[in-house]
């Protein structure tokens, strides 16, 4: 089904916590179509539930793009370039991900909450102690997931701060070719490289240690534990739904009173922000190895493809009023986390700090509301991540 001759450009628009009319129009009208992406070269857009979900998980469809150069967001990326699990495909890839996988058991994963639910409160408390006006996401959102990943991969109070500079600077905006930002990668490949050492030395109880443990009766690289724990930290820190999910809940006060008198509704709000709100203009491009029809359009060998799973998760045919931010949804096989052998290795922990990080903030401000109209939060962009910048709290 060919509806527009004329391919668009893509990104259609800075997403800022919505997603773009077009783009909600396109997904059950054209789930599959035709784009051309900042660099000018055709590819592939993606929309349609059913359609991202074979695109996500066929082998037909493998990370990498059918050319030399990167393209799209993964251009010139100082990490994700050198990141081998992100660019796997095939057997290496499920081999490499199985052993990834012993250190994120439910049990491993469960066993840091109370430490997260430590952290939270800590810096909860922080922020009463400020006094209405503080910024949600400096206060909160920010180094929630810094701190937990730090506690995750075992990284020593005294280097966080360098950690936080050379985060700052892989994503910055200006980081793609930029000289600083490639040098910041080597420095924290370089780090991590050291850190592998003295966990050898002295294991602990963190993911390092765990996969340095692989290696005594598996072939896990040190290159691959480091682009591991470089995946765990880009991701890991994404703040996005934290505060997401808190603009979400202040749009709808009525569910934001249901969660707050009732806490057993966390586990169904959680599936809910991530489904609602997770909207991001970063893309990743992916390769057709053969011929696929798909939603009607013929996709050829070659051919560069992009799926977009939180387009995906608006999609009427799979969600009731897929418009509708409802905590109560019974029904949420959202994409977020990705689907198939790509399906996020940090997805039960994302979850848990959101849990966490919502049910705190209720809890410890039973008045909490916005300082400022929620249309009127200030957005950052990043070439890696965008969102909230500032958010500023009353109680």
């Amino acid at each position: 089904m060919v509806i527009d001759q004329q391919p668009r450009s893509y990104p259609f628009e800075v997403f800022q916590g919505e997603l773009p009319d077009e783009l909600l129009d396109m997904v059950e009208r054209q789930p599959v179509s035709r784009v051309v992406l900042p660099d000018g070269r055709a590819a592939w857009l993606v929309l349609g539930f059913a359609q991202v979900q074979v695109v996500l998980s066929d082998a037909r469809f493998v990370r990498g793009v059918p050319a030399e150069e990167p393209v799209g967001e993964s251009a010139g990326c100082p990490v994700t370039g050198r990141t081998r699990e992100l660019s796997m495909n095939g057997a290496d890839h499920t081999s490499l991900r199985r052993l990834a996988s012993r250190a994120f058991t439910a049990r491993r994963i469960e066993s840091y909450r109370p430490r997260v639910q430590q952290i939270a409160d800590e810096l909860v408390e922080a922020m009463a102690a400020a006094g209405p006006g503080a910024d949600l996401i400096s206060g909160f959102v920010a180094p929630l997931p810094a701190l937990v990943i730090y506690e995750v991969l075992g990284v020593p109070a005294s280097d966080r701060g360098r950690f936080d500079e050379w985060i700052a600077e892989i994503n910055s905006i200006t980081a793609y070719g930029n000289p600083d930002s490639v040098r910041a990668a080597a420095e924290l490949r370089e780090y991590l490289a050291g850190r592998l050492e003295v966990k050898r030395a002295e294991p602990g109880d963190d993911l390092i240690s765990a996969w340095l443990a692989e290696q005594r009766t598996a072939t896990l690289t040190d290159e691959e534990i480091i682009g591991l724990c470089l995946g765990v930290l880009i991701g890991g820190r994404e703040i996005n739904s934290i505060s997401a999910g808190m603009r979400a809940l202040f749009q709808h006060p009525l569910q934001m009173a249901m969660l707050r008198d009732d806490p057993s509704l966390l586990p169904g709000a959680v599936e809910e922000i991530l489904r609602f709100t997770s909207v991001s203009s970063m893309f990743l491009v992916q390769t057709a190895l053969a011929d696929v029809e798909l939603g009607g359009e013929l996709i050829r060998a070659g051919d560069a493809v992009m799926a977009l799973p939180w387009a995906a998760n608006r999609h009427g045919e799979f969600f009731a009023d897929p418009g509708v931010f409802d905590i109560t949804r019974a029904h949420n096989p959202h994409l977020t986390f990705g689907h198939g052998p790509h399906f996020c290795l940090g997805a039960a922990l994302g979850r848990l700090e959101l849990e966490i990080a919502v049910g705190t903030l209720l809890r410890r401000f039973p008045g909490l509301g916005s300082g400022v109209p929620i249309d009127e939060l200030p957005w950052r962009q990043e070439r890696i991540n965008c969102g909230i910048r500032e958010f500023p709290l009353t109680w």
